[in-house]
């Protein structure tokens, strides 16, 4: 045999650890050839030559399914690495085969009023790179890192921050929170809103894609000792439901930029949130590094522009620090 040929042979290739993978995640043969869609037996042949390939068992097989050995759990990562730098090729060769311009894969909490971060952000991306094109996705805070990791996506701005290793981030604006009511409630106009006007009526808040602004609103209510009972809303339904006077919610103050009628913004006193870009460590494309660059230099014009919506969070924690040491 040829020692290409022979080479290729006790090469773990990606179908080999896709099976591997996939059998890790589902712990059952079964559910692991669905999630491949390809037939149980040939997933148990493909996980049996991966393990004489690597020589050691990757599996404890049981009658109820499967799970990993030592070896197993030592290997995964690197079996997740490995298909993530096959894709990486993939996707830089098909960069360099086509002639047209490539698109730059992003996330970012939906909706997004004009002359918000977003919007600023892509414009200063385009400025120079007319031909440059950029999908926006709306993922919940957790898809997010998971879609970055896997090159689903090449940057996200995030509410959630960085949750899995190999991602980088930047902090970008800190923005207040505002309750949000419809035009004519008895708090429109108000110069803050108790947490318990949050409980008078249905709180429509994305709880699933928007969890950490949650988690921030959650707590600060049981700090307050009230209690909130959400009911589960997509966010591009939320805007629309409040000014049909549906409920209620508590949404970043850069909403205010929407033109939706029939909608007042009453700040809801201590609560903000903290915007950030996100990126792979290792990912050297010069469109990624300009799209985070064009994100600093649109969170620095829009502090500038509107103090009242958007700050600086390193300057927000030198306050707090202050604050803090002065307690």
């Amino acid at each position: 045999m040829d020692p290409v040929d022979q080479q290729s042979a006790d090469d773990p290739g990606p179908r080999l650890l896709r099976a591997f993978l996939a059998l890790a995640v589902e712990g059952h043969f079964g559910h692991a050839a669905a999630r491949l869609s390809i037939a149980q037996p040939s997933l148990s042949r493909q996980v049996r030559q991966l393990e004489r390939v690597l020589g050691v068992p990757l599996f404890h097989r049981t009658p109820h399914g499967a799970s990993l050995t030592d070896a197993g759990r030592l290997l995964r990562p690197e079996a997740e690495r490995v298909l993530a730098q096959n894709a990486r090729l993939v996707r830089i060769a098909r960069d360099c085969a086509v002639p047209s311009p490539s698109v730059l894969n992003i996330a970012a909490p939906l909706p997004s009023p004009a002359g918000s971060l977003l919007s600023e952000a892509i414009h200063r991306f385009r400025d120079g790179r007319e031909q440059a094109r950029i999908a926006v996705l709306d993922l919940s805070d957790e898809e997010q890192a998971s879609a970055l990791a896997g090159h689903r996506i090449d940057a996200a701005l995030t509410w959630g921050g960085t949750h899995l290793p190999g991602l980088a981030s930047e902090e970008l604006v800190r923005e207040p929170v505002h309750g949000l009511v419809t035009s004519g409630h008895p708090l429109e106009g108000a110069e803050r809103m108790p947490l318990s006007a949050l409980s008078d009526g249905p709180l429509l808040f994305p709880v699933r894609e928007r969890r950490h602004c949650w988690t921030g609103l959650r707590d600060a209510a049981s700090a307050a000792r009230v209690r909130l009972e959400p009911v589960p809303t997509a966010p591009a339904a939320v805007l629309g439901m409040v000014a049909d006077g549906l409920g209620c919610s508590a949404v970043p103050a850069s909403l205010r930029l929407s033109s939706s009628p029939g909608l007042a913004f009453v700040p809801l006193p201590g609560l903000s949130v903290l915007m950030s870009v996100m990126w792979r460590r290792t990912d050297d494309s010069p469109a990624v590094a300009a799209f985070v660059a064009a994100c600093r230099s649109a969170a620095t014009a829009l502090i500038g522009k509107r103090p009242d919506i958007w700050s600086d969070p390193r300057q927000a924690a030198g306050e707090a620090t202050r604050d803090g040491g002065s307690a």
